[in-house]
């Protein structure tokens, strides 16, 4: 044994010490956890903190191939707009349909 180690205590040497449990407040808990369970009425969506009416300050890449790329251009071109007014005119019903949709799924299945 090296002089700076402590001596083994053997398992049947330790004290075995077993809480008590206050099987009321044991229930209390159990209950209190259940009503903690995930209530779409209760919990909100992440993106309720922003006004959807902000001026846009973000940019995002989408990647096209040349196909797409040139429908869009074509897009923009007959209705005499750019191409980000294309893509935020139809895309930003779909994200918010989508977002909802995932937050409802989430919601059902916790």
């Amino acid at each position: 044994m090296s002089k700076f180690s402590l001596p083994s205590v053997k398992q049947a040497d330790k004290p075995t010490v077993v809480p008590e449990v206050d099987v009321a407040a044991l229930a209390a808990f159990a209950a209190g956890a259940r009503e903690k369970a995930l209530d779409l009425e209760q919990v909100e969506r992440p993106w309720v903190q922003f006004s959807p009416d902000d001026p846009p300050k973000y940019n995002v890449s989408v990647r096209l191939n040349d196909h797409h790329l040139e429908m869009l251009r074509y897009l923009a071109k007959a209705h005499d707009t750019t191409q980000q007014r294309i893509l935020r005119k139809h895309l930003v019903p779909i994200i918010e349909q989508l977002a909802e949709e995932a937050f409802e799924k989430k919601g059902k299945s916790a």
